[in-house]
Order: structure tokens, then sequence, then C-alpha cells
């Protein structure tokens, strides 16, 4: 096969569809596209510039985050619980000792609880867990910023 940039898949009729690869750089302006697009309340939107990079298998972490979030603001919870199982198993979290976790993995967190409390009405232990770890990372990354003006003012 040539290396055009194309990926030849089969699609249910049988005949061969191209699909176009994304450069990372590519990728990453839809991203951005696709945050603004959420920044203005327009879910829908961004919800479909997410399902167009999942379709040309652009699944990155990233991206899922991005459609968890959407889920969310859609009040899609199911989803949004089903999502972020996915993500956790394509990218755990990592945490390190002595390092703080990343705003990712804090949305990640916050995510699940917000879904299961607005399932169930009631947080269970793992969503409990969750938004204690959540709440946590926010505290204690408050106390650095206040910390760090401090010594700068």
């Amino acid at each position: 096969m040539a290396d055009d940039g194309m990926d030849p898949v089969s699609a249910g009729s049988g005949l061969p569809v191209v699909l176009p690869r994304l450069s990372r750089r590519e990728r990453d302006y839809i991203l951005l596209d696709i945050y603004v697009r959420m920044q203005h309340g327009r879910y829908e939107e961004a919800r479909r510039l997410i399902d167009g990079l999942l379709a040309l298998d652009q699944e990155t972490p990233d991206i899922l985050l991005a459609r968890a979030i959407v889920q969310a603001m859609l009040g899609e919870d199911e989803a949004v619980l089903d999502t972020i199982r996915h993500l956790e198993r394509i990218d755990p979290a990592e945490i390190v000792s002595g390092r703080a976790p990343g705003e990712k993995v804090r949305v990640r967190s916050f995510l699940k609880a917000r879904a299961k409390f607005a399932l169930t009405g009631a947080l269970d232990e793992d969503a409990r867990a969750a938004l204690d770890f959540y709440m946590r990372q926010g505290g204690r990354r408050a106390a650095r910023a206040v910390a760090r003006k401090g010594r700068s003012g």
C-alpha cells in the first residue's frame, strides 16, 4: 500500500472507503475547536467533531476526556461513566508519590462522582473516593497558589 496519508477500510457495503490520517497538529487543532465550542455552549457541535475524530480512529485520552465533558454537559450520565471507564482502561491515571496528579485526572474524578450522583442521588464507595480525591487535590493546589502569591507579593 502506498503511504499517501490515507487508510483504506471496509464499509458495510464491502466497498473500500478511504479515511484520511490526521497529523498530531491537525488533531490538536480540531481538539482546540472542540473546546472553544464547549466554552460557547455549543455541545452538539462539539460532539459532532468528537464523533468525527473517533470515526477517523483518533481515539486519544484527550479526545475521550472531551467526549466525557460534552456528555456531562448534555446530562448523559450513563455515557459519561462508560467513557470514563474506557478512558481509565486505555490511559490509567498515574499517581506518582510526591507529585501532584495532573488536572485531567482531577477532571475525570469530578466527572465520575457527578455522573454517579446524578444517576442515583447518592455517592457509592467508588464515587465517594473519586470526589474525595478531587477535593483533596484541589485544596492542595489552592494552598500552593496562595503560598506562591505570598512569596511574590
